[in-house]
C-alpha cells in the first residue's frame, strides 16, 4: 500500500486535501484564509473538538503538576473530563466523518483515551508505582499511536510530524522529571490548538479508498 509523497506539503489548500476540514464546500473559503497573517475566527466543527481536548488536557495534566488534590480525586475528575471530551467530541464530528467514512479516527481516540484512562486508574488505585512513575510517557505515548495511525489511515504529513513531535517529547521527559505533567499537557495541547488554527493536509481519495478496503474485508469475512 503506498503511503504518500514526502515532497507534498504539510499544509495545502487544494480540495483534495482538505477532507474533514471541508463542510459543505464552504470551509475551504476559510482555509484559505488562515494562511494569511490573521485566522478566521470561525471554527468548524473539527477545530472545536481540537480545542475542546486541548482545554481537557491542559486541565488535566496543570492539576497533576500543581495541585494538592488527592491523585484518587484527580482521577475522578480526570475520567469524567475525558468522558465529557469523548462524548462532546463524537456528538460534533460523528454525522461528518461518517460522510468521509472516517468513523475509525473518532473510534480510534475513544479507545485510546479509554485504555489510557483504565491503565492510568488502575495504577494508582492499585499503587503500581511502574505505572504512576510512567504515567506521562503512557500518555505522551497514546497520542504518538493516535497520530501515527491517522497520519497512515489519512495520508497525511501533518499527523505524521505530529506523531514525531510526541514521540520525541517522550525523551525530553526524562530530562524534566520535575515538570513532567506540564511538559505533557504543553505538548499535546499546544498540538491541538495548531491543528485548530491552521489547515492541515489529507488525501480524500486514497483516506476513502482505504476505508472502502477495510469495509470490503469486514464483509468478506461476515
Amino acid at each position: 500500500m503506498t503511503f504518500f509523497h514526502l515532497h507534498d506539503a504539510i499544509e495545502t489548500e487544494e480540495n483534495q486535501s482538505l477532507g474533514m476540514q471541508d463542510i459543505g464546500g464552504l470551509l475551504s473559503v476559510l482555509l484559505k484564509q488562515r494562511t494569511q497573517f490573521w485566522p478566521s475566527f470561525e471554527l468548524s466543527p473539527i477545530d472545536q473538538a481540537f480545542l475542546i481536548w486541548a482545554g481537557i488536557t491542559l486541565v488535566i495534566f496543570l492539576m497533576g503538576q500543581f495541585s494538592s488534590v488527592s491523585w484518587a480525586m484527580q482521577t475522578v475528575v480526570d475520567a469524567a473530563l475525558t468522558g465529557v471530551g469523548i462524548a462532546s467530541t463524537s456528538r460534533l464530528n460523528w454525522a461528518l466523518v461518517e460522510d468521509e467514512r472516517l468513523n475509525w479516527v473518532i473510534a480510534l481516540w475513544a479507545v485510546l483515551m479509554t485504555a489510557g484512562m483504565c491503565v492510568s486508574a488502575y495504577g494508582i488505585y492499585a499503587c503500581e508505582s511502574l505505572i504512576m512513575v510512567n504515567l506521562c510517557p503512557l500518555w505522551m505515548g497514546l497520542c504518538a499511536l493516535g497520530y501515527g495511525a491517522m497520519a497512515m489511515g489519512m495520508r497525511s504529513h501533518a499527523f505524521t510530524a505530529a506523531c514525531l513531535v510526541h514521540a520525541l517529547a517522550i525523551a525530553l521527559l526524562n530530562h524534566q522529571p520535575s515538570w513532567q505533567y506540564l511538559t505533557t499537557g504543553l505538548v499535546i495541547s499546544l498540538t491541538l490548538i495548531f491543528f485548530s488554527i491552521v489547515p492541515w493536509d489529507m488525501q480524500v481519495e486514497e483516506a476513502m479508498q482505504s476505508a472502502e478496503d477495510i469495509y470490503g474485508a469486514e464483509a468478506n469475512m461476515l
